[in-house]
């Protein structure tokens, strides 16, 4: 795997233990938050397992739901990113 590859694969699960810590911190299920982000529930579920990366308007969808500012789920994976 190429050296780019493996940065974005680190970035992906980095964002998506972001996501789910948030998520679990705010005791909602993927459903939930699909359900109050218009997020689907399955693009969720590839959000937090590193699958997928989320554009800009996805973040914000999933912060509005969240109950917190895009910026916070960018710390939040920036911290994931250090661990």
């Amino acid at each position: 795997m190429a050296t780019n590859d493996k940065k974005k694969l680190i970035e992906l699960l980095a964002f998506g233990r972001a996501l789910r810590k948030i998520r679990k911190e705010n005791q909602l299920t993927q459903d939930e938050l699909s359900l109050y982000s218009r997020v689907d529930r399955s693009y969720i579920s590839e959000l937090e397992n590193g699958e997928k990366a989320p554009s800009l308007l996805t973040i914000i969808s999933l912060a509005k739901a969240l109950h917190i500012k895009p910026s916070i789920l960018i710390e939040n994976f920036e911290m994931e990113l250090e661990d």
